[in-house]
């Protein structure tokens, strides 16, 4: 069963809050929350249910002098662990990178927190240089500079927002995007099933919305170039006049391209067969030939 496999560096403001927050997830490993509860308290009342997903699994905790690693792994549709972030931010956490393996299609990403924020991975190194060593130890085998594949290939798989963003916010805009994916594959799944009951394949109803979608594609754009040259230039009915142009236009446009995108490798698989039929049909047509030579030859003899 495919996976993500999240593992998580948590640096803390001092070494009593490391420790606290050591034993809290020690504790929460084991199933002990009465123990769990009781240093999450002296961290500073941080909720078990924000530091911790029962749906995490494969987890592991262990401690060094400098900072917290924690690793569990999730189903590959699992959230990120940034309400955790967001809680131990609020109770002592000062930085964290996260790293996550998913399984199912073979790649890595890493993140960057700092002071409550995503931010890139060169904003986050320029202020803890001294932490590039910890969480980006250097391989032996390849060292910096060989010509082989060397620790910034490796690590290089970090996903940068533009500007910084607080946790908060981007737990917020994570959950937005999941409901907007499960409520768009609710819609397709209805659609699919209305499509069933009316005899129409969903495929077909498919492409159908797909041509759609170019066509208001194209409309918005001659609708836009349409307002924005009659603001701006002179010759209100030359400008009109060419945006209902394009409006007829720029929609056929995107419909044509999109229809032949979607109908080209049906028309490839369709063209192999009849040119396998066509090699077929000569080489009947030749062995009929040959066997009629030879009856002809027979019948002289």
């Amino acid at each position: 069963m495919s996976q993500n496999a999240h593992t998580l560096h948590l640096f803390f403001e001092d070494p009593i809050k490391l420790k606290f927050g050591q034993l809290v997830y020690q504790y929460l490993v084991t199933g002990n929350t009465e123990q769990a509860q009781r240093w999450a308290d002296k961290l500073g009342g941080a909720d078990l249910a924000a530091l911790w997903d029962e749906e995490w699994f494969n987890q592991e905790v262990s401690a060094t002098p400098s900072h917290l690693l924690l690793r569990f792994d999730t189903g590959t549709s699992g959230d990120l662990p940034l309400r955790a972030l967001e809680t131990l931010f609020s109770h002592g956490l000062k930085a964290a990178v996260l790293q996550v393996f998913y399984d199912q299609v073979g790649e890595t990403e890493r993140m960057h927190f700092d002071d409550g924020q995503w931010v890139s991975r060169q904003a986050f190194f320029d202020k803890h240089p001294e932490r590039r060593s910890i969480v980006e130890p250097a391989d032996p085998d390849h060292p910096a500079g060989s010509a082989d594949e060397g620790p910034e290939d490796e690590y290089d798989c970090s996903k940068d927002p533009g500007k910084p963003v607080s946790v908060a916010k981007l737990r917020k805009q994570e959950a937005e995007r999941k409901q907007k994916g499960q409520e768009a594959a609710e819609a397709f799944i209805e659609m699919a099933k209305a499509m069933g009951k009316s005899g129409v394949s969903p495929v077909k109803g498919l492409i159908a919305v797909l041509l759609l979608r170019a066509g208001l594609k194209g409309l918005l754009q001659a609708f836009v170039f349409t307002v924005v040259t009659v603001l701006l230039f002179k010759g209100f009915w030359l400008w009109l006049g060419l945006g209902l142009v394009l409006a007829i236009v720029l929609p056929l446009y995107y419909i044509v391209s999109t229809h032949k995108d979607l109908k080209g490798d049906d028309d490839d698989e369709d063209s192999d067969p009849d040119e396998g039929g066509g090699d077929e049909s000569s080489e009947d047509k030749d062995s009929d030939h040959n066997q009629g030579s030879a009856a002809t030859t027979g019948s002289s003899h």
